[in-house]
């Protein structure tokens, strides 16, 4: 149930947040800024996450149809999430992903 409760938290900030350049971010790049700890977008909630978890869920992102923009909001950090406004596009990025992320956290299932 706390890997649920991940996935929605992930889900959620994402769709929340955002900051602007030109390039898209990595899959090392996302794994990184989703474990800062309290300067991620999770907050406290990615201290739980394990590297391995972590990359797989940037993976995931990098690989999905979200935006640049989305996947620049997740590496800015909390300061940064309340700008940005999801399009239909990423709502809907985000919803379609939520299986892998799960996948991605929950041991036995691949990630």
């Amino acid at each position: 149930m706390r890997r649920f409760g991940a996935v929605v938290a992930i889900s959620t900030v994402l769709l929340a947040s955002g900051c602007g350049s030109s390039s898209r971010p990595s899959a090392d790049d996302i794994s990184s800024a989703l474990r800062k700890g309290q300067d991620s977008v999770l907050g406290s909630a990615s201290a739980s996450l394990t590297k391995k978890e972590a990359d797989c869920v940037g993976k995931v992102f990098v690989d999905s149809k979200l935006s640049d923009s989305a996947l620049k909001a997740v590496v800015a950090g909390n300061k940064a999430y309340k700008a940005y406004k999801p399009s239909k596009a990423d709502t809907a990025a985000i919803n379609a992903l939520a299986a892998k992320i799960y996948a991605c956290l929950t041991p036995g299932t691949g990630g």
